[in-house]
């Protein structure tokens, strides 16, 4: 057992949560209320599947704006 648990919140940005995982070779994080009480978890690979479809959500914008296109 661990005394100092890293968790997040639902307002947490992914991004910041994501390097936590990383920094502390974490497979999963517990999401927390503001009380501290467990609300789920949060796996790394639904967490790298979102990243990875904000990224492919980017790059679609800015293909379309490279080519002229515009915003959909």
């Amino acid at each position: 057992m661990t005394r100092d648990v890293v968790a997040c919140q639902p307002g947490d940005w992914l991004n910041e949560v994501w390097a936590k995982m990383k920094e502390h070779g974490l497979k999963n994080v517990p999401v927390t209320d503001r009380d501290c009480r467990p609300v789920g978890v949060l796996n790394a690979r639904d967490a790298l599947q979102m990243l990875l479809t904000e990224v492919e959500n980017e790059e679609s914008l800015l293909r379309d704006y490279v080519m002229c296109v515009g915003y959909q």
